[in-house]
Order: C-alpha cells, then structure tokens, then sequence
C-alpha cells in the first residue's frame, strides 16, 4: 500500500506535454534536437517522422524554456508559460532554412518546389532568371505556368485571375500590374493556392471542394517590403500600330498606391482593370500560347485607374480604386451554318461587320476589420456604369431546296447599365477555435435601358421561278429590364467529439425582375405605331429557401470527410402586366453532399467528393414574348420553364516526388442534369424561316477527364510539361418535337519542352493535337471529325548583359471542318531585339516584327455543333506589323 501512494503522489505531482515542429512551409521535420531548461536539470528529446515531440513537467515548473536545433535550420529558442498549454499541446514552432559559412564557402539548399496540402510553393532562390528580370518573364521559366501574349497567365491550363502579396490582395488582386512591374529579385517564394468558395475559407463554415479558385500569392523578401515602382511605356509601328502606358505604385507592407494608364490598338492588355468582353457569341480559342493574338479583331483599348489600401490599424484595412476604359473592336468576317430538318434543309451564309464601343466606370471598395476577440468584419461594394454601342451590318443568303433568300440586314444597338451591389460578412469566433458563426448579406441591382434599331431587307424568290418577293423588317425595340437580388446566409459550426464538426447551415435567395420590351415600326427614322404581338411587360420573381446539416470528420494531415444533406424549396412566379395570367411554379430539392480527402502519405492524397446545385433560366428564356428582330431566326420563350438541378461529382488524385521534382495530378468530374433547359426548333412551313423556344427535359450529362504531368529532365536545365483531357457531352435539343442526342467528344494533348542555359539561352517547344469528334442523329446520321495539332518553337539568346535577341515560329493544321475555309493552314513568326541601357538596366529599346508571314489575319476560327445545327464562323484578326517601342522602369 505504501508503495502504491508514493508512486501516485509522484504521477500527479508531474505534467505531461508534447508539441510540433515544422518547417516554412508546414511540413513536420524530424529528428530535431529538443532540449527543455529547468532551473534543476536540461532534458532532452527528439522529434518523431510527424515531428512530435514530448516531456513531462514538474508541476511547480511555470515557465516552458525549450532549444530547436538540427543540421540544415537555424538555432531557435522559444518560452512559453503554462497559459499556452491548450489540452497539454504547445504551439506548433517553424524553424527556418539556414545557410552556414565554412571556410569562406556558402553552402545552401533550397528546395524548388514544395507542395502542402492546396498550396504549392515555388522557391526563387532555387531557379536562375536574367538580371532584372520580371515576374512575367520569371513565370515563364517555372514548371506549369503559362504567360500569354496579352500577359494572362495560365497555371497548368487553369487561369489566374487574383494576385496577392504577402497574403493581402495586390492592387485590387490586378495580375498583370504585378507580373509587369515586380522584380524577380524582390520575390522570396510565389505559391498557387487553391482557394474553396467565392472567399477565404476563414470567411466560412465547412468548405465546398469542389468551388475553388487559384490564388498567386507573392512573398517578398525581408529587405523588399517597402518600394516604389513604375514604368513608362510607347511605342509606333507599321500599318498605324501604337501602345503607350504609364504605371506610378508605390508599396509600403500593405500601404499602397497606384496611378495606370495605357492606350494601344496592339490588342495588348497592358493592365486588366475594368476587361470588357466584346462580341456576338463566345468564342473559344485553340489558340492557348505565347506566339499568336488570340483576340478577334482590332481592338483600340484607353485606360486609366487608380487603387489604394490604407491599414487604418494592425486590425483594420480600407481599399478603393476606381477605373475606366474605353474598347473599341472591330471585327470581320463570314460564316456557314447548316440546320438539317426531316425533308427540309437550310444553309445560311453570311458576311458581316461589326463594330462595337465600350465605356466602362467601374468604382469598388473594401473594409476589412479584425477586432481583438479574433472576430472578423468584411464590407465590399462595386459599382459600374456600362455604356454600349453596338452596330451589326450582314449580308445574308438562305435556301433550302425550293426557296432562296438574299438580304441586307443592320442591326445596331445602343445600352446603359448601371449595376451595384455591396456585401457584408461577419464571422464570430468563440474560445473554442473550431467554433464559429459566420453571417453573410448581400444587395444587388442592375438597371439595363436598350434601344435596338432593327433594318431588314429579304428578296424571296422560288428555285424554279423567276417571281420575286421583297420583304422587309423595320423595327426599333425599346427595352428596359430592372433587376435586384437580395441573399442572406447563416452558418454556425460546432464541434463535436474531438476531430468533428456540425455545421447548421441557412440560406435565402430572392430575384426580382421587372422587364418591358415595346416594339414599334420604324418609319423615316421614327417610331411609328407599337406592335402588340411583339410587344411585353413581364414580371418575374424567384425565391429559394434552402437549410441544411453538415458533419466533419478530420484527423488532421491524414483524413477529412464531410456529409450533409439540404432542403431547399425554390418558387417561380411571372406576370404580364394587365393580364390575369400568371405562371408559377414549385419544387422542393433535396441536397444531398458528400466529400472525401485522404492523405495517403505527405506526397500523395486523393479527392472524392458530390455536390447538388439548383439553376434558374434566364429571363431571354422564359420573356412570354415573340422576338424577330432577326426575321429569319425567331425566337419565343417558355415562361412555363423549372429550373434545373445539377449533380455533379468530382474525383482527384494530386502526387508531388520532391526527390525528382515531379508533380502529378488528375481529375475526373460528372455532371447530370435534370429538367435540363434545351432548344426547341421548327422550321416554319414553306420559308427558311426557323423558329426556337425552350423546354425542360432529362438525359443531359457530361464527363470530363484531365490530367498535367511536370517534371525536369536530365537535370535543372530541361523541363517537361504534360496536359491532357478528354471530354464528353450528351446534348439534347428538340427538333421538330422530337427528341435529339447529340454526342460529343473533345480530345486534346498538350506537350511543352523548356530548355534554360543559365542566363544565356531560353527555349520552349510547344505541341498541342486536339480533335472534335461530334455524332448527330437528326435527321439523318452525321459526323463531324474535326482536327487540329500546333507546333511552335521559341529562343530567346542574350548577347552579354544588355542585348537579347529571339524568335518564335509557329505551324497549325486543320482538318474535318464541314467547309473547306476553316481547314486552313497557318505559319505564323515573331522576331525581336532587346537593347538595355541606363544605370541597373531600367530602360529598354524592343524592336518586334509579329506575324511576319501575315498570316494571322483571318484565323479566328469558331465551330459549334449543337442540335440540327452546324455553325463555323472566321473573323478577322490582328495581322503583320512592326513596331520600335521604349519602356523605362522606375524601382527604388
């Protein structure tokens, strides 16, 4: 018994405590000498392969003395008190790389790549770049990026919309104003970090895995925090090409402000600040690389903006900027669309031009407040006015076996839309730091006034006669559409057991739009008459109500897996103004969700994950209104739609090898659709008129498969790039009132070899074969097999430090195009020299010769196989110039 009592008074009378150490980019380091100093005695330990270290403490000792050190790290010493003990764990302790001195020699490591968990680091230090190289040339040279000639840049095929430095957004999160303007020499480490959910994770409850978003994020080295930097930029060239800009920023950790400006006609984005997307349909370009413009048309772009961020306090930050932008585009070109009914088949082809002026205001804030409890505070407004100008001129012919049409159409179109909205997020911390309420409400609201001023002209004839009918079409159309939105969102998470999390979550959506379109004839320039048939005043509201549960389950950097399950009521209701009629429409949705992280070992981790979605038509589909403006193209909408409701599944296994510096990751995603919304055509008895409107069905789904591969070859030197993807749609559409399937697959493999001899020699080769494969069954059997393969080689050489020299040459084959126009050929080739002068290099003389073959000129090339339709277009594109152009970069 007395044995006993002692050896308890003795275990009480101690403390058991563990921690972890980690490296700067999360991972645990082992083996790590641990000493802990107690007044009496030092004890040592050593930390396990997860980095875990453990002692037991006299209870009377208060302060926790502890030593970190190990070979490759630098010495550190930490104290803490027992006030930092939360459930007998300390906070976890970085160490840092160190270099160390011997003999007069720097030995140092640095690991080039690093990837931990969504994030992948990429350590400057650990690749050669030119002196006073950017980070837009910088990107280049790193295994996954791609920086496009309009300086977009692309990460592994995925586009990289926001930048931040040092965790805070970077002048609005602009990309190009910093690829353009930060010196590689400032930078520490770059690192894509894939972000879940329209914001921050810590601005919600569980995350959505499959909404996600990649962040470049820059880490400026200790010495580079505080800078100012800017450029000035002009240029002249051949065939009346010019670009200017002007850039004044100045950076004080976190403190910033910037004054850009640009104008050029070049189809170069100098800065992104307010793009305006132009254009009658979206198009998708193959055209994803360095060599060629992949804009359609001319485009004269003026620019001027100005951002700043304020930190108010430690706690508190405020930002603003305000931006405008002029775009003209002009844009040419012809196209052929073939729509095949049962007996009946029309081919259209037309010539066309397009002109088009945008004026763009846009004014956006942000606060952003930390309060001392850890409580977070975020409000953010953005507010734009949109002035549009929009002039269409086609030449069009249409026939079918016993009717050809000719005519002369204009359609232009004039549009003001402001549009506001402000948001604000609140989330509650609690002691418990996996506890937490999180509040978001948002306001939204567009005004859109257009006026479209519609001139036809069709001359009718029969094949086999020699009467003709003329035809006209003169309308002016006078639209306004009002529309606002309202959303809230409650979340409260709380946990359970020791690795689980509830989540209760509460969301409401209410839209409302209240729509007029009067239509009138159009007679010596004035409206005359309003045209009942052609003419509404729609109202139209959707609301959604939707709750739900989420459980989560994490055992920390090894497994996390969440289940949920939603209701959500949704409610569709339109009106017509001065009629009884009214639509409506009811449904319930159950939401199931489901995701599955698995950590298999510290490079390896594969992704499972279900997410249900609801979709509501658009207000083009569902207006109760008959719209002929095109006369040969009628268009009705269904306001008796549903909406639809999405399932979509997501599966992903990501591999770094950090001894060969590999990096492999593939996905593969399914979608199916129910109440899918698809066309409904019909041809119109004995014209080449069609006629479409819209209805729901079920069948709808696609697949999508992609992988990337990167990895060095023999050594640092070469760098092998692997992407590929195939994907499959099951489209529906009604033809004639008959269900139709069209398959379609979309195959492409992509090959990019980089080659980099210190500062001397820079060279990628680039190889991409795509192919469309489509199979129709309306109302015949068709096939459409189109293919593509590119191949570009480029070389930069520098001549000692401040003459460089390069070019760029391309070669695109096409083949299966249903018309003979779009299986053109296209050898495309840049050249330049680069001449620096001045003190550090800070100005440069760029003569560029682009397109030298003219070849460009009309490659932009569109296909669509949809339904009974087969749909190619070329337009117009920037072709040969030369121009001599003078940048000077200002940095101190």
């Amino acid at each position: 018994m007395l044995v006993v009592c002692i050896t308890t008074q003795i275990v009480f009378g101690q403390e058991h405590f563990s921690g972890v150490v980690l490296d700067t980019a999360g991972y645990p380091i082992k083996d790590v000498n641990v000493r802990l100093y107690t007044p009496k005695d030092t004890l040592f330990a050593i930390t396990n392969g997860r980095g875990i270290y453990s002692f037991t403490l006299p209870r009377e000792t208060y302060t926790i003395h502890l030593g970190f050190s190990i070979l490759g790290y630098a010495y550190e010493e930490f104290f803490f008190t027992r006030k930092d003990l939360i459930n007998n764990k300390l906070p976890n302790v970085i160490l840092s790389r160190a270099a160390f001195i011997i003999e007069d020699v720097t030995v140092t490591k640095v690991i080039p790549i690093v990837v931990n968990g969504d994030t992948i680091q990429y350590n400057m230090g650990a690749f050669t770049f030119g002196k006073h190289a950017l980070l837009e040339d910088g990107l280049k040279k790193l295994p996954g990026f791609q920086v496009l000639r309009d300086g977009s840049v692309y990460f592994n095929g995925t586009h990289i919309r926001r930048v931040r430095v040092n965790n805070n957004d970077f002048f609005g999160g602009d990309v190009l104003t910093a690829t353009k303007n930060l010196p590689v020499d400032y930078i520490n480490n770059i690192q894509l970090i894939e972000v879940r959910n329209e914001n921050d994770a810590t601005d919600n409850g569980i995350v959505d895995n499959q909404a996600t978003e990649k962040i470049l994020n820059i880490n400026l080295k200790e010495d580079r925090k505080i800078f100012h930097f800017g450029q000035l930029t002009f240029g002249a060239g051949t065939n009346q090409r010019y670009l200017g800009s002007f850039g004044i920023n100045r950076f004080d950790d976190g403190n910033e402000i910037s004054i850009l400006g640009s104008i050029n006609n070049t189809n170069t984005n100098l800065f992104s600040f307010g793009d305006i997307m132009g254009g009658s349909r979206n198009t998708k370009s193959f055209d994803i690389d360095e060599y060629i413009d992949p804009t359609d048309g001319i485009n004269t772009t003026y620019s001027i903006g100005t951002n700043w961020v304020k930190k108010i306090n430690s706690r508190t930050r405020l930002s603003g900027a305000y931006n405008f932008i002029h775009k003209n585009s002009q844009v040419t070109g012809f196209s052929n669309m073939k729509s095949a009914y049962t007996g009946n088949t029309i081919t259209k082809t037309e010539d066309f031009d397009i002109i088009q002026n945008d004026y763009n205001h846009n004014l956006r804030f942000l606060l952003d407040k930390k309060f001392e409890n850890e409580d977070l505070l975020k409000i953010e407004g953005n507010f734009t006015l949109h002035n549009k100008s929009y002039m269409n001129e086609r030449k069009t012919e249409l026939s079918n076996s016993f009717l050809q049409n000719k005519g002369n159409n204009t359609d232009s179109t004039k549009q003001v839309l402001p549009m506001g909205n402000v948001e604000m997020t609140f989330v509650k911390n609690f002691e418990n730091k996996n506890r937490k309420f999180v509040g978001k409400m948002g306001l939204r609201a567009h005004k859109l006034t257009d006026r479209e001023y519609v001139d036809e002209e069709y001359t009718v004839a029969y094949q086999m006669s020699l009467d003709t009918v003329m035809e006209l079409n003169h309308q002016f159309v006078d639209m306004k559409n009002y529309n606002d939105s309202k959303n809230l969102m409650m979340s409260y998470v709380e946990p359970f057991l020791n690795n689980g999390l509830f989540e209760f979550k509460y969301e409401f959506e209410h839209n409302r739009i209240d729509a007029s379109r009067y239509t009138y004839n159009w007679i010596n320039n004035q409206p005359r008459g309003i045209i009942d048939s052609l003419t509404v005043d729609y109202g139209y509201q959707y609301f959604t109500n939707k709750m739900g549960i989420t459980y989560q389950y994490n055992l920390p950097k090894k497994l996390k897996f969440n289940i949920g399950f939603a209701v959500q009521p949704i409610k569709m209701l339109g009106e017509i103004l001065n009629d009884t009629l009214t639509y409506s429409y009811d449904n319930i949705n159950l939401v199931p969700t489901s995701n599955l992280t698995y950590k298999i070992s510290n490079n390896l981790d594969f992704q499972l994950s279900y997410k249900g979605k609801n979709n509501e038509p658009s207000f083009f589909q569902i207006a109760p209104v008959r719209n002929n403006t095109n006369s040969r193209n009628i268009i009705i909408g269904n306001p008796e739609l549903k909406s639809e409701f999405t399932h979509s599944f997501l599966s992903t296994v990501r591999a770094f090898f950090p001894v060969r510096m590999q990096y492999l990751e593939t996905s593969f995603i399914f979608n199916k659709v129910k109440d899918k919304i698809v066309n409904d055509k019909k041809p119109l008895e004995n014209t080449t008129i069609q006629q479409t409107t819209f209805r729901n069905t079920n069948g709808y789904y696609d697949w999508k498969l992609n992988y990337i591969f990167n990895t060095p070859l023999g050594g640092d030197s070469w760098q092998l790039n692997l992407d590929g993807s195939v994907n499959y749609f099951n489209n529906l559409s009604f033809i004639e009132d008959r269900k139709r399937t069209t398959k379609q697959f979309l195959f492409q493999q992509a090959l990019k070899l980089k080659y980099s001899l210190d500062e001397y020699v820079e060279s990628s080769l680039n190889a991409v074969y795509s192919q469309n494969y489509a199979r129709y069954d309306i109302p015949f059997r068709t096939r459409i097999n189109v293919q593509s393969l590119f191949l570009g080689l480029g070389i930069k050489g520098y001549v000692k430090d401040n003459f460089s020299m390069g070019v760029e040459m391309s070669q695109r084959n096409n083949d299966g195009y249903f018309n003979n126009f779009m299986n053109v050929n296209q050898t495309l080739m840049n050249a330049f020299i680069e001449y620096s002068f001045l003190q550090n290099r800070t100005a440069m003389l760029r003569i560029h010769a682009y397109d030298i073959f003219d070849q460009n000129t009309n490659m932009g090339i569109y296909s669509e196989y949809i339904g009974n339709d087969l749909y190619e277009e070329r337009k117009s594109r920037l072709g040969r110039y030369i121009m001599l152009a003078l940048n000077i970069r200002l940095q101190k």
